[in-house]
């Protein structure tokens, strides 16, 4: 599924000026050649090409080209793809470009406690707040009801039921993320910001906001200039968002950054995956269920190398049971095994010093 063709469309093209600025549309025709191309596919296409039989293409962040007009400063900052009415698979894609807002000026304080009209000084802001979700539980503690003796009241094991089979659906649970928000202007967009979307630390990491106006519990000056001042296990934070708006400020053009990070300090960004299946592994040395134990000549050229677990009748079990880590049923009263899993990209969140208050190396 691919872009067979992009040309100009003049139709539509709209332009204002006005006291906050100038701001232009240009639309452009798309052809696909599957109907089943959708908005997703349009957008992956401008973002990754900047040239098409060639016709230069926009992008985000591209500066006003069309046609005959040209206004460098104006910059794209949206990209809307529509499907024309009598076809499925031509679109009109429409960009809206915008010159950098004109802020009031201002003086703001930097970290040392200073004044200063240049935004690039100014400290890191920091808001912090609560984020409730609901999670499922593999877990629990164990505090009674079962007669069948093989786990004691106080520990913690897999929800199950008296026969030993996990509860599905699993139960739920109210958890607990700490969302943190951080501003700061930057003389350039940050390059990294592209590997920072619900990235997740692999490594430890400091993050520390400064601001030397701090009082004591007296009201008294404290004497440190430490307002935030945190440390983080890796696995524990995660990079929601990194949003970015060119602003005039004090009559200079600069990016004004706001990042948002979520640290889950209960269960982290690694999920532990309760092991238990329907069918155990049926591999070179695995037991084969009767008393016996597969051997290489057990082996049947595209079968899945598994056996269906039988209950006492002989009849495939439904619900799954609990596994020893390596594809066999748990023995009775045995820990459960949970595997890891990252479902997230992990990567060195030193690489976010430029949106995010990162201290040390």
């Amino acid at each position: 599924m691919t872009i067979t063709s992009v040309t100009l469309a003049w139709a539509g093209s709209t332009g204002v000026s006005n006291n906050d600025g100038r701001e232009y549309t240009a639309t452009y025709r798309v052809e696909t050649d599957s109907y089943l191309d959708q908005t997703k596919t349009i957008i992956d296409f401008f973002k990754g090409n900047t040239s098409f039989d060639g016709l230069a293409l926009p992008y985000l962040d591209s500066s006003y080209q069309f046609g005959n007009d040209s206004d460098i400063v104006a910059l794209c900052d949206s990209i809307t793809p529509k499907r024309a009415a009598e076809s499925q698979q031509h679109w009109t894609v429409e960009f809206h470009y915008k010159t950098p807002q004109q802020e009031e000026d201002e003086t703001g304080e930097t970290e040392a406690g200073g004044s200063s009209n240049n935004p690039l000084q100014w400290r890191t802001t920091c808001e912090i707040s609560f984020v409730e979700y609901s999670r499922p539980v593999s877990t629990a503690t164990y505090r009674g009801g079962m007669t069948n003796g093989l786990i004691e009241p106080g520990d913690e094991y897999a929800v199950v039921n008296s026969a030993m089979t996990v509860l599905d659906p699993p139960l739920e649970r109210a958890a607990m993320k700490v969302l943190f928000r951080f501003g700061k202007y930057r003389h350039r967009y940050p390059n990294s910001a592209k590997n920072a979307f619900r990235a997740v630390n692999d490594k430890p990491f400091k993050i520390r906001v400064r601001d030397p106006d701090l009082l004591d519990e007296d009201g008294d000056p404290a004497h440190t200039d430490r307002a935030l001042d945190l440390s983080f296990e890796p696995f524990q934070c995660q990079i929601s968002s990194v949003n970015a708006a060119l602003v005039q400020k004090n009559n200079a053009t600069v990016w004004q950054l706001s990042a948002e990070m979520l640290a889950d300090y209960e269960f982290g960004y690694r999920v532990d995956v309760l092991d238990r299946g329907l069918s155990a592994k049926a591999g070179d040395g695995d037991p084969d269920g009767m008393g016996g134990f597969f051997s290489p000549s057990d082996a049947v050229t595209g079968r899945p190398k598994e056996r269906r677990l039988l209950d006492a009748k002989g009849v495939p079990i439904t619900e799954p049971v609990l596994f020893d880590g390596n594809g066999q049923p748990l023995a009775l009263g045995a820990d459960p095994v949970y595997i890891t899993w990252s479902v997230y990209p992990e990567t060195d969140f030193a690489d976010f010093k430029d949106f995010l208050p990162i201290h040390g190396g």
